[in-house]
């Protein structure tokens, strides 16, 4: 056969491939679990860890499959979404000698397609907003994908300055025709999240009024102190035409849950870049089509 042989290549490929394969499910299951009891928490970061081995993991089960470098270097590029006006230009396979290589050259394809000019018209500018503090640190920004009443948001935490900013990304008409009342809710259910991470007994506070019960005032107060440090951010992803747009969303407190979004607080011109490494990880799944109205 010819062409490079591939050094990763592994006859017993198929049995490593479905269980790492079987492994990265089991990982991405825990994750959604553990964000759901505890976004943020030191076993939801374990378990985004966990999720990222396995991710690697298949993947260098994957190159296994391949006798030659030019046969992985076929198979990825097939994988490239088509272009917009869907004319694309595959490379000479056979004139790559490592898998480096063709990754490499496979991230340099994927970029250019994703910043065409048809593409290109749908996306903000990718560098951190001038006077944005939130999400500046990629290292200290937590993503992942949660389903909120009853709809699927990549949620993206990030503390710093002693403030909480929390970033929720979803599709064009993703919150379908309650908007507003959605997000409020979704909000609730992360900030209650955030504050009983940080005030272990804060959840009682919240259950049948008892945020207003005068003998809980210290709690109350506490719980106040910190709902006054939480920033929420809505990412809208491009869609069927529709460009992208990254704005703060400004929310009262009632003492239990958030009130009044107000989605022109202020419209950013540019998305910061932990959080389009974010929606752009190919880990990342796509939310189905089927949540759009």
């Amino acid at each position: 056969m010819g062409g490079t042989p591939n050094p990763h290549y592994d006859p017993q490929w198929a049995w490593h491939e479905t269980a790492c394969a079987a492994a990265c499910a089991q990982a991405e299951q825990l994750c959604a679990q553990e964000a759901a009891v505890a976004f943020g928490s030191a076993r939801h970061r374990a378990a985004l860890d966990r999720l990222a081995q396995a991710r690697e993991a298949l993947k260098h089960a994957q190159r296994a499959r391949f006798e030659t470098i030019a046969d992985y270097a076929a198979w990825r590029f097939s994988t490239l979404p088509p272009t917009p006006g869907g004319f694309s230009v595959t490379p000479d396979t056979a004139s790559f000698t490592s898998i480096q290589e063709v990754d490499a050259a496979f991230a340099r394809a994927r970029a250019y397609r994703r910043e065409s000019a048809q593409a290109e018209s749908l996306l903000l500018p990718t560098r951190q907003p001038l006077g944005l503090a939130a999400f500046s640190d990629a290292g200290g920004v937590i993503s992942s994908w949660r389903r909120l009443d009853a709809i699927d948001c990549l949620v993206s935490f990030h503390e710093t300055g002693g403030l909480f900013h929390i970033c929720l990304a979803h599709p064009w008409g993703g919150l379908a025709r309650q908007a507003n009342e959605v997000f409020r809710r979704s909000a609730t259910q992360l900030a209650r999240e955030v504050i009983s991470l940080a005030l272990p007994g804060a959840a009682e506070i919240f259950l049948h009024g008892r945020h207003r019960l005068v003998q809980h005032r210290e709690a109350i107060r506490a719980i106040n102190a910190l709902a006054a440090r939480l920033r929420f951010y809505r990412h809208l992803l491009p869609r069927h035409g529709l460009g992208e747009e990254f704005c703060r969303v400004t929310m009262g407190w009632d003492g239990a849950s958030c009130i009044d979004p107000d989605w022109s607080a202020e419209l950013f011109i540019a998305l910061p870049p932990a959080l389009r490494a974010a929606s752009d990880s190919a880990n990342v799944p796509t939310p189905p089509d089927r949540q759009l109205p």
